[in-house]
């Protein structure tokens, strides 16, 4: 970091010579953070190499999307929930976010957890919103920087020089990820927190259908007293460009290569990879839980979800929930760029979770 006593001697140069300087200090534009102790689960020798060669072939596919799906919308307008409390949780300012993984102090409550309980009625719930643990695609992120991951998030996988092979299709966990889901699991299971924080109340699990997010809730949610487990498709991270949130098809793709739809071969559907879970397909026009194809017919190879776009799937998410669920308590198991755009369409700052961190958010309905 520069010194302020650098940058105040810098006001007195010329424009030109304090872009140079900074450029100097800083280095290149596609500069490599080193590679990071937590979730090393795999070498990273010539990793970086790698991206670099994928970056070099154009590995990135343009994310613009098309003039028809970008609506003219009001970003202030109103949604039909929001968040009947302030000062609640520590989450409600995103600029409170942990430095790193980990958990608020009692998950974020700066009040009573009774006190949180009490709030709560048929047009009112509380949701836990919990992020995956680390996956292969953050691990890779964090290792090489957004540049070089720019050059590769649109890859099926890649091979390093000494044959290490990164599968980025429906990133899976890392053991630290593993480690991560594991520690909250304890957490959970301590002293009773799991039913002081949902008030011993019923409560419902929701999951979104991607691998990192399905493995993550097995090991949270293990023994853990729930009414029902749903799989959601509308809870997915942002859609489109990035092979690391498209899905597998539900039922496993011919000869083990690759669905009519969605960008990369896989050898197991979501019904054989995980048979602990249902994954009832429903169409388009489904109002239950569930997904809406067997293949992944969200995902689109050159649109890239708009965060407006995101909160308006977000609400949607909200409207099937209370419209399908009596719990009044409901875990959530998803992604962290979905939990900011659910938390917008509650009027909240979209505050941004580490992995396997648990984000609480009371949330009534505005106008039933």
């Amino acid at each position: 970091m520069l010194q302020r006593s650098f940058l105040v001697k810098c006001e007195a140069l010329p424009a030109v010579f304090v872009v140079i300087l900074l450029l100097a200090v800083s280095g290149s534009v596609l500069s490599v953070p080193a590679a990071s102790s937590r979730g090393d689960s795999k070498p990273v020798d010539n990793l970086v190499a790698a991206a670099q060669s994928a970056l070099r072939q154009g590995g990135k596919i343009s994310t613009a999307l098309t003039p028809e799906d970008d609506g003219d919308v009001d970003r202030h307008r109103k949604t039909s929930f929001t968040s009947p409390v302030d000062g609640y949780f520590i989450q409600e300012r995103a600029s409170r976010a942990l430095p790193e993984p980990g958990q608020h102090k009692n998950f974020g409550a700066l009040v009573p957890w009774d006190q949180v309980t009490a709030k709560l009625n048929a047009e009112t719930k509380l949701l836990f919103l919990i992020r995956h643990g680390q996956a292969w695609s953050n691990y890779l992120e964090e290792v090489l920087g957004p540049d070089l991951w720019y050059g590769v998030v649109s890859k099926c996988g890649f091979t390093t020089g000494n044959g290490t092979d990164y599968q980025i299709f429906d990133a899976e966990l890392t053991d630290a990820g593993q480690a991560q889901a594991e520690n909250l699991h304890a957490m959970l299971g301590s002293n009773s927190t799991y039913k002081t924080i949902t008030g011993n109340l019923p409560t419902r699990a929701i999951v979104s259908p991607l691998s990192r997010c399905l493995d993550t809730a097995s090991i949270v949610l293990a023994d853990m007293p729930v009414t029902n487990i749903n799989t959601e498709e509308l809870i997915r991270e942002t859609l489109g460009s990035d092979t690391c949130d498209a899905r597998r098809s539900v039922s496993d793709p011919p000869g083990g290569g690759k669905p009519e739809t969605g960008p990369c071969a896989f050898d197991r559907g979501l019904k054989s990879k995980y048979p602990q879970y249902d994954f009832p397909i429903l169409g388009d026009d489904k109002t239950d839980f569930g997904l809406l194809t067997d293949d992944d017919h969200l995902w689109k190879k050159n649109k890239r979800e708009k965060q407006k776009h995101q909160v308006r799937r977000a609400e949607k998410f909200l409207e099937t929930l209370f419209n399908n669920a009596e719990e009044q308590v409901i875990v959530v198991v998803t992604h962290s760029g979905f939990i900011r755009s659910l938390l917008l369409a509650i009027d909240r700052e979209p505050y941004r979770p580490k992995n396997a961190e648990v984000v609480p958010a009371i949330i009534q309905v505005r106008n039933r």
